[in-house]
């Protein structure tokens, strides 16, 4: 088994040359092994190769004393919701996210629903893979549907509905856009369903709603159906992009903003967790509505994991991960919507105006490929030649300098062979001043 498949806070890696069903074997064997005699609550999305991958790693459960609850085809916020909302003890979701069709992986959560990442537990995974000391004992499976649990869940958070909102679903071909849709529609909104048929091969446009060609279709149909706004879902349906009434991309830190203000007003203050990828509004937001804004590592388990340490009411992402108190700190893009879509009922506005108050920040993030096994080593140097140069540098997830006006930001990818960067500024003169040093430091990184 290739030890590069774990990652920072999952496993990750093209099938079947990376990841495979030895590999879903021997997983299974290693955490049923760490977490003795606890039942584990499994899924898998619509990819081809899930199947394959899920029945493997259940065999290894099973042989290792798990109890296993097999949720077939299913959406990863249901397996975290399975966790604490029913109180199951684990839960594994196999599944590529919003990777390509040849990746896939798995995700890990605790009895709190909260990932288990590589320091919280993966990584004793990998150690006993290695060592094959591995616990024997017969486990036992069963079959259970718990959508309808997790339905009347997020139902139950806006009882009132929204009726008279028409909303268009791109489930992506992935697992999530039919439930999502359904729900949605228990609520009162109109849908439009795009996409929402699983289908592992995603013929109609890449599972990644961060990249621009996964709105084109979902753009052209709010505004052919008048519709109030966009939805779309990653594989897995733990990311969201939002699309409002005109068709343009809603900026997911204007998107987490709103949702923000909400919070912070509907609880007089509190906590607000957030990516450090996340543009500066969403401290500037925090700040003048009475919250507390705390920058934290990029990845769902490191900004779940810290918004249980904090408190906080909500965490975010510029990935389109939303975390809330209500579903533990996991994240949960249902959620999300509902807390959206609420604020959209209350304003009786177009999403496009409740954005417009926002001031300008020029922004841009890139993601630009690197030599296998250099993107930490790249990282160091950078950090040690731009402290050298008297910058005025955070290192709390990469490198990231501050300027009077702005910020540029380097990481590794938790899941790539890739560099994330970004940077912005309130002031365009700047923001043309700092792209022209990352330019000059993108030219260094080694292809």
């Amino acid at each position: 088994m290739k030890e590069s498949i774990f990652k920072a806070y999952d496993v990750r890696g093209i099938y079947p040359s990376e990841l495979d069903e030895e590999s879903a074997y021997l997983i299974g064997r290693a955490f049923a092994t760490i977490y003795k005699d606890k039942n584990v609550v499994v899924g898998g999305d619509a990819r081809i190769s899930t199947p394959h991958l899920k029945k493997k790693l259940i065999n290894g459960l099973l042989e290792s004393g798990a109890k296993v609850i097999d949720l077939g085809m299913t959406a990863t916020p249901v397996i975290y919701f399975s966790c604490y909302g029913l109180g199951y003890d684990t839960g594994i979701m196999v599944t590529g996210s919003h990777l390509e069709k040849d990746h896939n992986g798995m995700k890990f959560c605790d009895s709190f629903g909260i990932p288990i990442g590589y320091d919280a537990g993966l990584f004793k995974v990998k150690e006993i893979v290695k060592e094959r000391s591995f616990l024997v004992k017969n486990g036992e499976r069963i079959d259970k549907d718990l959508t309808m649990s997790y339905t009347n869940f997020i139902e139950g958070l806006f009882p009132a509905g929204f009726k008279g909102l028409k909303i268009v679903v791109d489930g992506a071909n992935g697992s999530a856009g039919k439930l999502y849709a359904k729900i949605l529609r228990n609520l009162g909104v109109e849908v439009i369903e795009l996409y929402c048929n699983p289908n592992g091969r995603f013929p109609n446009h890449t599972p990644d709603p961060m990249k621009e060609e996964f709105i084109d279709d979902l753009r052209q149909e709010v505004i052919s159906k008048s519709a109030d706004s966009g939805f779309g879902f990653d594989g897995d349906g733990d990311r969201l992009v939002v699309v409002d009434e005109m068709g343009n991309r809603a900026n997911t830190n204007h998107v987490f903003s709103l949702m923000v203000e909400d919070a912070l007003r509907a609880n007089n203050g509190g906590k607000i967790v957030y990516g450090v990828l996340c543009s500066k509004l969403v401290e500037d937001v925090t700040l003048k509505n009475g919250g507390i804004p705390i920058a934290n590592k990029v990845g769902h388990s490191f900004i779940a994991t810290k918004c249980a340490e904090e408190g906080a009411l909500i965490g975010g992402e510029v990935s389109g991960h939303y975390f809330f108190r209500e579903s533990n700190y996991s994240d949960d893009v249902m959620i999300a919507c509902v807390k959206l879509l609420k604020i959209m009922k209350e304003n009786t506005v177009p999403l496009s105006d409740l954005t417009r108050k926002y001031p300008v920040f020029y922004e841009e993030s890139k993601r630009m490929p690197i030599r296998k096994g250099m993107k930490f080593l790249f990282i160091e140097k950078l950090k040690k030649k731009l402290m050298s140069q008297g910058y005025d540098l955070i290192t709390l997830d990469g490198v990231k300098v501050k300027f009077d006006q702005g910020w540029m930001l380097f990481r590794a990818s938790n899941t790539e062979d890739k560099i994330s960067l970004g940077y912005e500024s309130s002031d365009k003169n700047e923001f043309d001043k700092i792209g022209r040093i990352v330019e000059e430091i993108i030219s260094t990184i080694p292809t």
